[in-house]
């Protein structure tokens, strides 16, 4: 059944950093090696990955380093396994391959093994993919799902690079002249915990920045239009006091 395919979070970033390899020597790598990119892969709060990444590179299982990303304005926390750790992820990669799951096609549910699944569709799947598709399964490998597997991650790294941009630009306008005044903060605090937006990604955006002070390139306009469209449908009412926070404090300026 596709509960035998059930990883503890740690095995399954393992298994999810198997597929880039060694980073050393590389100067820019794949968005999916951050913290964020992590998360969304593996399927794990963004609240608890750093907890389980320090945990496996305190163990040298993995290892962490500074790199340009790929469509980032800054260099980022990035990960990649040790020796040890590569061989772990192996040896978790072979137990997973060799199991056979059920797995659902059309109206028909067959049994097949893990590591003919990829071959059966249409899509690119990675085994941690396989993986995270049996974490949110009844116990059956539904093959149309898996099929969307790849367009899906495609959209959600999309969906987050945009709540990222849209707080960078929020910084952009709050940090402009070089002084963050206790209602600015309130309206960034605000609007981090709306996004979603970690202490880490914060300090980091806020970071560049406050480097890029002289030289703003977003408008104020921008700034409450993205806002508003990112919440899409009918405000709800803290989400209407962070609007008029942002329109008041827009006016004003």
């Amino acid at each position: 059944m596709a509960k035998s395919l059930r990883l503890p979070a740690e095995d399954r970033i393992l298994l999810f950093l198997l597929n880039f390899g060694s980073l050393e020597g590389v100067y820019e790598t794949d968005s999916g090696v951050t913290q964020k990119g992590i998360a969304l892969n593996v399927r794990v709060q963004r609240k608890h990955i750093s907890r389980y990444l320090d945990r496996l590179v305190a163990d040298g299982i993995a290892e962490e380093n500074m790199r340009h990303v790929k469509g980032a304005r800054q260099k980022m926390n990035c990960y990649s396994l040790t020796g040890q750790g590569l061989k772990r992820a192996r040896d978790i990669e072979a137990t997973i391959s060799a199991k056979t799951v059920r797995v659902r096609i059309g109206g028909e549910v067959r049994q097949m093994r893990v590591s003919d699944i990829d071959g059966a569709t249409s899509a690119h799947l990675r085994l941690s993919d396989i993986v995270c598709a049996a974490l949110e399964s009844d116990g059956i490998l539904d093959m149309g799902v898996l099929e969307t597997i790849e367009e899906s991650n495609r959209r959600m790294m999309d969906e987050r690079t945009h709540k990222t941009d849209v707080y960078r630009q929020a910084l952009a306008v709050a940090w402009r002249s070089g002084i963050l005044t206790s209602s600015e903060k309130h309206l960034i605090d605000a609007l981090k915990t709306h996004l979603g937006i970690t202490d880490s990604e914060h300090e980091a955006m806020e970071a560049h920045v406050i480097s890029c002070i002289e030289h703003p390139n977003v408008t104020q306009a921008d700034i409450y239009d993205e806002v508003l469209n990112l919440l899409g449908g009918k405000p709800t009412a803290r989400e209407e006091r962070i609007l008029e926070l942002l329109k008041s404090k827009l006016a004003g300026d």
